[in-house]
């Protein structure tokens, strides 16, 4: 069982890179350079202005880290065709999980140890932290996350009603750590995380054997999340969509309008195909937490309208969702309705995106001028993109 999780591993890595080396290429990496630089020279800029002591940083941190604790799923790499195939050998399958779970705890704990290279100068300017108290916030992180792993192994054994409690303590354990690591001090934290991992190591000792289709599907999920992020930068094929109604954002539909065919087609097919939404959603938090920690003004508005243009160009894929749709043909509507119904469900996405973007354009250091450079950007950029610039990628679409 060891050979072949080694032997799907390396199947792993090798499909893996791939696309790695599809999503970094080099105008990536220098954007990626460009782009850290800037947020390191933000976070340089912030840190003397911060308090010492103060209880509101001690929140971020541990937010921070709580955050940091939840990325680095649990990766089993196990088959749809395992339940039938390797049901037989059920009782060997622990030296499997085993080298699945030394698998995923390595590269979880790289993870938290990233998270806390970055969180330590903001922690290092709040308190007066000395060489112990450094290496037990490091063990304090590895330790979460292995209590986490634990919990996340334990989810493939239980019975379903124990599930949504296990959900909450992987979210429940690192708030606790944490909170007493940062707010009393880093040995309790230390502390306290062992005493999360002796627990959650005893429990999963103990537990029944695995559900094997409740595997198979967390396994997909975690490798459809892996996927969902390549096909930012180009075609995963095995990438499959799944549509859901989404029911809280139904005044959003109400507000984009419903009086027209395509303007419903399309206010739907925004809110309902998770790729889409998911990804606009996902690149406005991103880009507007970049505009918060970028204290220069001339790279603040140059984020400001690269961020405008990204997100337009992605909602262009939207135009041709229906061009298989037989009925779109059938019933009496002309290609500029579909023009107009289209640019009126851009331009109300990127209004919503240009005034998040423009709030968060206020920053920590408050800049009211750098809000209203970015309102002026946003106020003349958005037209040009709902107009100008959609018609442009239409017209190489139809044509």
């Amino acid at each position: 069982m060891s050979k072949l999780f080694q032997q799907r591993r390396q199947k792993h890595f090798l499909e893996l890179l791939k696309y790695w080396r599809l999503v970094f290429n080099d105008h990536f990496v220098i954007a990626l350079f460009f782009l850290f630089g800037a947020l390191a020279y933000g976070y340089a800029q912030l840190l003397p202005t911060i308090p010492a002591n103060n209880w509101l940083v001690k929140l971020v941190l541990v937010a921070w880290m709580v955050v940091f604790a939840q990325l680095g799923r649990l990766a089993t790499l196990v088959k749809r065709a395992d339940p039938v195939f390797l049901l037989p050998q059920t009782s060997r399958m622990t030296q499997y999980f085993r080298r699945a779970y030394g698998y995923s705890w390595i590269l979880a704990s790289l993870i938290s140890l990233v998270g806390i290279v970055i969180a330590l100068p903001l922690a290092m300017v709040t308190y007066k932290m000395t060489t112990w108290s450094i290496i037990a916030v490091v063990m304090t992180a590895v330790l979460v996350k292995s209590s986490w792993l634990n919990l996340a192994n334990l989810q493939l054994m239980v019975t379903p009603a124990h599930l949504p409690g296990l959900q909450w303590a992987k979210w429940l354990l690192p708030v606790v750590v944490w909170l007493l690591t940062w707010f009393t001090s880093p040995l309790v934290g230390l502390i306290v995380a062992i005493l999360g991992v002796v627990v959650t190591w005893g429990i999963l000792s103990r537990a029944p054997a695995i559900f094997w289709r409740r595997a198979v599907q967390v396994e997909e999920d975690r490798m459809a999340s892996v996927y969902r992020f390549f096909n930012l930068f180009t075609d995963v094929p095995n990438l499959q969509g799944r549509v859901k109604r989404r029911r809280y954002l139904q005044p959003l539909l109400s507000w984009i309008g419903e009086n027209s065919a395509w303007r419903l087609l399309y206010g739907r097919g925004f809110v309902r195909n998770p790729e889409l939404s998911d990804l606009v959603g996902r690149l406005t938090v991103v880009l507007a937490l970049i505009l918060i920690f970028v204290p220069v003004t001339w790279l603040n508005a140059v984020i400001m309208a690269l961020a405008l243009y990204l997100i337009a160009a992605q909602l262009v894929s939207l135009y041709d969702l229906f061009a298989n749709n037989v009925f779109s043909y059938v019933y009496p509507l002309t290609k500029q309705d579909q023009l107009q119904d289209f640019q009126v469900l851009v331009q109300k996405v990127m209004l919503v995106v240009g005034i998040v973007l423009v709030i968060a354009s206020l920053g920590t250091h408050l800049s009211w001028q750098q809000v209203l450079i970015n309102a002026v950007i946003a106020i003349v950029e958005i037209p040009i993109l709902t107009r100008r610039y959609l018609r442009y990628r239409i017209h190489k679409i139809d044509r």
